[in-house]
């Protein structure tokens, strides 16, 4: 269906960025919580102006028309009045409504051959100045906090200080390495979550949060940030009417990447502790590693850590996270062959069942872009060098 109008335009971007929540909740109920971290202490001057230092002075700003470079320029003026509001919305359980609008450009994916279709724009959320600036202090706390009392998993990178897409990476290649150190052989599903961010249910969210001790002050005001918001759709210089945002986790926001961490960890911890399970985690890409003596072998694991009650599809489920088949794939990793040894009892059965997901088949593959990494089944890491001395010799030609 062809369409011209710019608010039906509006309304089909709406669809795609911001879904509506499920019919019914999935939080169990009379759960018995643990006792949460105490209340932190309150933010100290030095940590305001160590979060208002770091803005973009330039960056466009949200619908307070408060560019970041203004309040670098007159922090030295109006530090503590914002120290005191910050304060009062924490200890009063409040948030100031207008700072729950926002502005959302719309803007075009690079690199692709028809604009046509929504799925090839991406949402640009502009948030209040002010507002930004008291998440950014919660997030930095909420994160510290998460560090000291080891609240995620050690497998759960980005989004996370000290913790980089290389880390993760190296994790992956010693979990291969280590199967084949044994005569084995690794089995790795890469998941894709459909629309991570905006599916996210808040009172999931909420859930979780409380499950892994969060404060119970930063959970008050995540749910007083979550509630109510709205936006404007900005795009061909049209603005739409408020929008209501019913669910998900805002992107553009500095809160989004550790709440998404903490919405997400129960898939990895779905592998609990058998030690021919493993997992890892960066934000939304997730990887889960088998391990054993034949491909048969990880394949009916794999599926069992997806299938079994408190598995991957009882996750996504509870979590409102469709996983995308045809962008997921399954790594086979192996040195082996079948004819590096005489003696047919110590063979490795190379065979490649296929695995299945509710029916669907996860495509397999012989390498795959991780995290902006060609990781390969050998891990030679070959394609990674040949892409890499590509897109070199692009840049080289372009100057």
């Amino acid at each position: 269906m062809e369409v011209n109008d710019n608010h039906e335009k509006a309304s089909l971007f709406v669809k795609l960025f911001f879904p509506p929540p499920p019919a019914d909740s999935t939080v169990p109920r009379n759960f018995r919580y643990p006792e949460p971290i105490p209340t932190p202490p309150q933010f100290t001057r030095a940590q305001l102006e160590h979060q208002v230092s770091r803005l973009s002075p330039y960056k466009a700003y949200g619908p307070d028309d408060i560019a970041n470079v203004v309040l670098q320029r007159c922090i030295d003026l109006i530090g503590d009045h914002m120290l005191l509001i910050y304060k009062a919305i924490l200890t009063l359980g409040i948030y100031y409504d207008p700072w729950r609008e926002s502005t959302t450009v719309v803007l075009r994916k690079p690199g692709k051959l028809n604009y046509e279709v929504p799925k090839v724009h991406r949402p640009i959320v502009l948030l209040s100045t002010v507002a930004k600036v008291l998440t950014a202090l919660v997030a930095e706390d909420i994160s510290r906090l998460v560090k000291r009392h080891q609240l995620l998993p050690k497998t759960h990178f980005g989004g996370r200080p000290g913790r980089t897409t290389v880390d993760a990476v190296h994790y992956l290649a010693q979990c291969i390495k280590g199967a084949w150190q044994k005569d084995k052989v690794a089995l790795i599903l890469f998941l894709d979550v459909e629309g991570a961010f905006p599916n996210a249910v808040t009172d999931r969210l909420i859930h979780n949060l409380r499950r892994r001790r969060i404060p119970a002050v930063y959970v008050a005001f995540i749910k007083q940030l979550l509630t109510g918001r709205r936006t404007r759709l900005k795009f061909d210089d049209s603005i739409s009417e408020s929008i209501a945002i019913l669910n998900g986790i805002g992107q553009g926001d500095p809160l989004s990447m550790i709440l998404y961490i903490l919405y997400n960890t129960d898939l990895l911890e779905i592998t609990g502790d058998d030690e021919h399970e493993n997992s890892l985690g960066y934000v939304d890409n997730i990887a889960l590693v088998v391990v054993g003596k034949d491909f048969e072998e990880t394949n009916q694991r794999l599926q069992h850590m997806m299938t079994k009650e408190d598995g991957g599809l009882q996750w996504s489920r509870d979590h409102n996270s469709k996983f995308e088949v045809s962008k997921s794939a399954v790594l086979h990793a192996t040195r082996r062959t079948q004819a590096d040894t005489d003696d047919p009892a110590k063979r490795i059965r190379l065979d490649r069942p296929p695995l299945l997901i509710e029916g669907q088949r996860i495509q397999e593959v012989q390498s795959f872009k991780y995290l902006g990494i060609q990781v390969d089944a050998l891990l030679n890491w070959k394609e990674q060098a040949q892409r890499a001395a590509a897109n070199a010799t692009e840049w080289i030609l372009q100057f």
